[in-house]
């Protein structure tokens, strides 16, 4: 089992919208995870405004669809990656329905 973090950082330029960045993948594409099932994930926020991670496809694999508020300079919960191989969780922010993102259930990390 491994942890993983979604930092949530400030767009490049000033309005534009807060991007999800998988700590500890850096050939992970911008606004994706990859993860194994049983695995645990969190979304740290490092801007200066709240943010409310929803899940946007119809399956619950990590229990909920939506998680509470992270306000700027804390971290959600843990959530337990419950999906099989090949199943993509997609989320947004519910207060920012353009920062999108994903969790790509894998069965071992991605080539590097």
């Amino acid at each position: 089992m491994a942890v993983w973090s979604v930092k949530i950082v400030p767009g490049t330029n000033p309005g534009d919208p807060a991007t999800f960045v998988a700590q500890n993948q850096p050939n992970a594409p911008v606004g994706t995870l990859y993860a194994e099932t049983n695995d645990v994930v969190s979304w740290d926020n490092a801007t200066g405004q709240d943010h409310q991670p929803v899940q946007t496809n119809l399956t619950l694999p990590l229990g909920s669809l939506m998680w509470p508020v992270v306000t700027p300079g804390h971290q959600t919960s843990a959530w337990v990656v419950a999906g099989n191989p090949g199943t993509t969780i997609s989320y947004n922010c519910l207060l920012h329905p353009e920062e999108q993102g994903t969790i790509i259930v894998t069965p071992i990390p991605p080539p590097a």
